[in-house]
């Protein structure tokens, strides 16, 4: 008579349980950030870039004009909820003529973005097309939310 064994594999050890937070540990936790709403860039908001080519277009002999649509461009690439900083490669320019406007990093982008269309409607404020163009690009920023 043969009988048929069946071999069993060794048990692993059991491996140690990470310790239990403590009511003490929690409560020092940092809170998580809300996210933000996901919220397009300036520069995705419906006719912002027909509106930014048609301004700058206007602005060839304005230089103040030019400059702030040139800073308006730059700000443009974050949302409502960001905030002013420069990466490696922003045109110098760019950032001295935001520190000419008082801008400084770390200022909100709506504050910012506001500061730059104050500048360029008063630049454009003696030619009514320049005027015009900028006043559309103006409330197309100013309704992004």
């Amino acid at each position: 008579m043969t009988t048929t064994g069946t071999k069993t594999a060794a048990k692993a050890p059991a491996k140690a349980k990470a310790p239990a937070k403590t009511a003490e540990a929690k409560k020092t936790a940092e809170p998580k950030a809300p996210k933000e709403p996901n919220v397009p860039s300036y520069r995705e908001a419906d006719n912002f870039a027909d509106a930014l080519k048609s301004a700058r277009s206007l602005a060839k002999d304005n230089g103040e004009l030019k400059s702030a649509l040139q800073l308006i461009t730059h700000l443009a690439w974050k949302t409502p909820g960001g905030k002013v900083g420069w990466v490696d490669g922003t045109t110098p320019a760019v950032v001295e003529y935001a520190a000419d406007l008082a801008i400084a990093e770390g200022t909100p982008i709506p504050e910012a973005l506001e500061a730059a269309l104050v500048v360029a409607e008063k630049a454009a404020a003696s030619e009514k097309p320049q005027k015009d163009a900028v006043s559309v690009l103006a409330k197309i920023v100013r309704s992004h939310a």
